[in-house]
């Protein structure tokens, strides 16, 4: 199981060079972080620190649907409407990790810094319930 599977609005986040993806190992808030950090900073193409609808959707055009094999390179397209919570249409880094860290430690159930793969399998299967 990916983390994107458990963690959707990690689709914002960046990729990770293959000693740091996690596949189906544990995930460290710090590895969920570092990869948020790169995706904005990929997507923010002016660097001012900020995202915007315009920077997003270059974003999504050049990348698609993320790099294959890269469990954090997918964006999807309604990241830019959920990330951005004022809703004046711009995306700040602090917007941009609050969703991910939130799901984040929904699934650390133990509240250790660390998403384990049965913590990330039960939250899976919490997601898929609550779904239906």
């Amino acid at each position: 199981m990916r983390l994107f599977l458990l963690l959707p609005a990690l689709l914002l986040a960046a990729p990770i060079a293959a000693q740091e993806a996690p596949g189906d190992g544990p995930i460290t808030r710090a590895q969920v972080t570092a990869a948020v950090r790169r995706q904005f900073r990929a997507m923010d193409a002016n660097n001012n620190g900020v995202v915007t609808r315009a920077e997003f959707e270059a974003y999504r055009a050049r990348t698609g649907e993320g790099t294959p094999g890269d469990p954090f390179g997918h964006v999807g397209h309604k990241w830019f409407e959920k990330a951005d919570t004022n809703g004046d249409g711009r995306v700040t880094f602090a917007e941009a990790e609050a969703r991910p860290d939130q799901l984040f430690d929904m699934a650390d159930l133990n509240h250790d810094g660390v998403v384990s793969p049965s913590e990330r399998q039960m939250a899976s299967m919490l997601m898929g319930v609550k779904g239906r």
